[in-house]
């Protein structure tokens, strides 16, 4: 009798098919590479980062009588401010701190002898650091914010009084830069960090009056020099050359003066200012002509400038990605640098826009412009954004 025989999937089919269908090259390799040292370290950082952000707890202020690395008293020469920041001005030789535990006998070494002797940064990004920082960087110029900072247990009050003295004695120089401050636009709930806006605010510097008159005399001579030196006369030369004299016997009868005018020079003398950057337009220029008034500047303030608003973009942006948009001092300058996986620092703090500037003086200019407050808490010193716009 025959038998029909049918063919039928066994029992144990599906078990072949997935055998079958797996390599087992492919899973000794997935097997390896979870259990390789880097995949395992990353995935053990991973999660304390992921722990840290669920058990992360508001600072708890012990006090807000704070007292800063840099704080000066009242019986400290606002002239002792302006030097201490300057001579703090980049991280590598600032005193107020040593995380560059390779550098020693700071104070005796030139800037261009320390950024070199940077370990962990590439020759490429050392060079472009000192490119930027000496080329035409102003060496003494602070914002009024940050004095404000350095003088902070004194009040505002006294720092506009200190200031107003030296500037009327010939020691200082003001200058104020209109639209130059950036506005951190923002909601009731939460910064919108993609609203970074400019040409709001008025932006005060001060200068040793001294740097600013030799800056000017400098220029005068180098025209002079030209001059001499040309085979043939040179007309628009000459004309630059007495617009420049006139504007030195001006800015020296006229200490305090932030503006020049049209009674004082004409209108083509103060455009050769302008191509020298000593005389600048405002983006209202329409009321300038009207008032007949131009403003007083520094030649190449605009990368000073450009630095201090880089800083205050980035201090908001760090601290707003915090839950209760404050941070300790001690993590604010590990971000500042950047740490890789081991704890080290990366040193992004040197490269563009910043090159090495000292993230002490983004936090004075932010906390004198009241952009953020300072409290002491039982493991250090907090920040915190205020809210203010």
């Amino acid at each position: 009798m025959a038998v029909d025989l049918r063919y039928s999937a066994a029992k144990t089919s599906k078990i072949t098919k997935r055998l079958f269908n797996t390599s087992p090259i492919k899973k000794i390799q997935q097997d390896l590479k979870r259990k390789l040292p880097s995949q395992v370290k990353y995935t053990q950082n991973l999660a304390k980062t992921n722990n840290a952000k669920k058990t992360e707890e508001r600072l708890v202020p012990s006090d807000y009588n704070v007292q800063l690395d840099y704080q000066l008293s009242e019986k400290e020469d606002i002239m002792v401010a302006i030097e201490t920041i300057s001579s703090n001005l980049w991280s590598e030789s600032s005193t107020l701190h040593t995380k560059y535990y390779g550098l020693v006998d700071k104070r005796d070494r030139d800037m261009e002898s320390l950024v070199f002797s940077l370990k962990g940064l590439s020759m490429k990004a050392k060079a472009e650091a000192m490119k930027f920082r000496t080329n035409q960087f102003p060496k003494d110029m602070v914002t009024t914010t940050q004095l404000y900072t350095v003088y902070e247990h004194q009040g505002n009050t006294f720092v506009d009084r200190k200031l107003e003295i030296n500037i009327r004695n010939g020691n200082l120089r003001k200058f104020v830069i209109t639209n130059a401050s950036p506005v951190i636009s923002r909601t009731v709930q939460k910064f919108q960090l993609g609203k970074v806006t400019y040409g709001h605010e008025n932006m005060e510097v001060i200068i040793p009056a001294k740097s600013y008159e030799s800056m000017i005399k400098d220029k005068i001579k180098a025209l002079e020099l030209d001059i001499s030196n040309a085979t043939e006369k040179n007309p628009t030369l000459e004309f630059e050359l007495s617009a420049l004299k006139k504007f030195h016997t001006f800015v020296m009868a006229n200490p305090t003066a932030l503006y020049v005018d049209l009674n004082e020079m004409t209108y083509e003398e103060l455009s050769s200012l302008i191509g020298y950057g000593f005389v600048t337009l405002t983006s209202n220029h329409l009321n300038e002509i009207e008032s007949h008034q131009f403003s007083i500047s520094y030649p190449a303030c605009g990368v000073f400038l450009k630095l201090i608003n880089a800083g205050r973009v980035w201090l908001v942006k760090a601290m707003a990605k915090a839950s209760y948009k404050e941070s300790l001092e001690e993590n604010l300058f590990k971000k500042w640098e950047g740490m890789t996986l081991n704890g080290e620092s990366k040193m992004n703090n040197f490269r563009a826009p910043f090159y090495g500037y000292d993230l002490n003086w983004v936090l004075a200019d932010a906390l004198g412009s009241g952009l953020i407050e300072v409290f002491n808490t039982p493991v250090g010193r907090g920040w915190k954004l205020t809210g203010k716009a």
